[in-house]
């Protein structure tokens, strides 16, 4: 389950927020992020995205945004009824279906889904899934300056407060030099 929340917060971060690891994001620049993120996926599952692609998933990224952070304030009724939309919309429904010679695996879209709509029905099936058993507090923003990225906090007592060590270490940083400033000589 947390390779499709991981999943849903790639869309997230790539497609629906404003600032990331201290950079502000543009439309280009966000695009390509997500056609690099996307295609790295190990839920790709060999599929091309066009940019047409990219469009719908900013739309649905930006309608699990919704649901990423009325989870993270503890709202989980407007969290449940943004996902209740997705799932539905994108018939998100448990299904096993295998590679021609591998083992089954389980996943919450019909096997000829295109890509959008499975990715859309696993991302919100997965954060359904964190709702449903009171794991919403495993979801954090990062605590960085100038950056509203997202991530799932898989530490064994949930103490994660950054995205990304980039993140984690450019906010000591600005610590120190803020401590080294007020400090008496």
């Amino acid at each position: 389950m947390s390779a499709y929340v991981e999943l849903c917060l790639t869309l997230v971060n790539d497609l629906a927020i404003e600032s990331r690891q201290g950079r502000r994001t543009s439309g280009d620049a966000r695009l390509g992020d997500a056609f690099a993120d996307l295609a790295a996926n190990a839920l790709m599952r060999h599929h091309e995205l066009s940019s047409a692609d990219v469009d719908d998933l900013m739309s649905v990224a930006r309608r699990l945004l919704i649901a990423v952070d009325a989870c993270i304030a503890g709202d989980l009724l407007t969290a449940s009824f943004a996902l209740n939309t997705v799932l539905a919309e994108f018939g998100a429904v448990p299904n096993l279906h295998a590679e021609p010679g591998g083992p089954p695996q389980l996943a919450f879209h019909a096997a000829e889904a295109p890509i959008v709509d499975a990715w859309a029905a696993e991302s919100a099936t997965a954060l359904a899934f964190l709702v449903g058993t009171r794991q919403t507090h495993r979801l954090g923003q990062c605590s960085a300056d100038a950056c509203d990225a997202y991530y799932l906090d898989s530490t064994k007592n949930a103490s994660r407060r950054f995205c990304s060590l980039a993140c984690q270490n450019r906010a000591k940083s600005a610590a120190y030099r803020q401590k080294r400033r007020h400090r008496p000589e």
